[in-house]
């Protein structure tokens, strides 16, 4: 039977929920969230409008946990489930549109109550976090499966704890506690970074094009961008460089036309025609560092970087690497020159071939410079004997 392939958990889940329901006489209300252009109702027990916020920030956190035992979690956490499979969100995903909610639901509490809120839902949904305070603020940390770049982290017992609001680390001079919940919940999951495929926001586009010229003729092309998906990208904690950024590919609209339209083109071309194809068209993009554009230094998936109208050099190597990858099935190693803050790409080549660049663990590359104008496949900025690091991207 078809019941009997619920989870036990779920299961469980909705029959608390139909109990509460029946039994407590919730009051509900209903919000409408916009999640990257999607709009998403969610409701939840008024009854948290309630709690009575005070500024002594470890009181109102018992407060908050005493008396929030009492209001309905399930169905939020049932909701938050149920959206984030519609939307194919992982576990960052869900944690963005928790912010979401409790930012527009609760936009007229102040921030440490905010926080409460998400920690009340992403605690009773049996994540692995903690809540830490100062005499100032409440921080909520969970445990990741990847390790970002730049974020606030706390280790304990052998664990790191990643600050779930993804904010860049800044010096604190204060002392940080945790609080320890009255109703302590042991069913703890790890939050799990999808590093291999998007989620399934499309509801905002963008049309750009761009202009570029290879041997002597001017090419120009059209690309539909999933402006959606570009403002859920930049919300997320920044990784450092690695094949992620490249596996994530494009999304379905950017395939449709600008893929699409390249993979035309370079058909007809031999494989190293094209790639030089590709290389100058990445070229084209102007450069500009990521100090002079955000102001601190982040690297951006391709898709980004077409919806930008600019690129450094990582951003360029992640944008060739990708397109390599995706139009020709050529698989890509970045460069790191860390005493030079400079970033090449090396592209992976058949055993038999007879032109390249130099070897690595037994492998033919050819190099490429995606960053400055004028340089042909073979040439790079710099001597790749500078090399300190090589950075599989596949």
């Amino acid at each position: 039977m078809a019941f009997n392939n619920i989870k036990k958990e779920t299961l469980a889940l909705l029959l608390v929920f139909i109990y509460h329901t029946a039994v407590k006489g919730i009051e509900k209300r209903d919000i409408a969230v916009d999640f990257y252009g999607h709009n998403i109702s969610i409701n939840y027990d008024n009854k948290l409008n309630d709690i009575r916020y005070e500024s002594a920030v470890e009181q109102f956190i018992a407060r908050f946990d005493e008396e929030s035992i009492s209001k309905d979690y399930v169905s939020l956490i049932h909701q938050f489930r149920t959206t984030t499979a519609q939307y194919g969100l992982d576990d960052v995903g869900k944690v963005l549109l928790v912010n979401a909610f409790a930012e527009k639901a609760f936009a007229h509490k102040p921030p440490n109550f905010r926080t409460l809120i998400k920690w009340y839902i992403l605690y009773h949904d049996s994540m692995d976090i903690m809540l830490c305070y100062t005499k100032k603020d409440i921080t909520i940390y969970g445990r990741l499966n990847i390790e970002p770049y730049g974020i606030a982290y706390i280790n304990k017992g052998g664990k790191r704890y990643t600050d779930l609001s993804f904010t860049l680390a800044t010096p604190t001079n204060s002392s940080v506690a945790e609080y320890h919940p009255k109703s302590f919940n042991t069913r703890t999951k790890i939050f799990n970074f999808n590093t291999t495929a998007y989620p399934k926001l499309n509801a905002l586009k963008k049309q750009k094009d761009f202009a570029f010229d290879y041997a002597g003729k001017q090419y120009r092309f059209s690309a539909t961008i999933n402006q959606s998906l570009i403002l859920y990208l930049k919300d997320l904690p920044v990784m450092e460089l690695g094949n992620m950024y490249v596996n994530y590919g494009f999304s379905q609209s950017m395939q449709q036309s600008l893929i699409a339209s390249l993979h035309k083109t370079i058909a007809p071309m031999k494989q190293r025609e094209a790639l030089g194809f590709l290389l100058k068209f990445v070229q084209s993009i102007p450069y500009k560092t990521d100090d002079e554009n955000w102001g601190y230094e982040r690297y951006s998936f391709a898709e980004e970087t077409l919806y930008n109208d600019f690129a450094d050099c990582e951003d360029k190597v992640i944008l060739y690497a990708t397109l390599a990858k995706e139009l020709l099935n050529v698989q890509s190693a970045a460069l790191l020159y860390e005493k030079d803050e400079h970033v090449a790409v090396a592209l992976k080549l058949p055993a038999n071939t007879a032109n390249f660049s130099f070897t690595y663990k037994g492998d033919k590359y050819l190099s490429a410079e995606p960053s400055g104008q004028g340089f042909d496949l073979g040439r790079l900025g710099f001597d790749v004997n500078r090399v300190d690091k090589v950075v599989a991207l596949y």
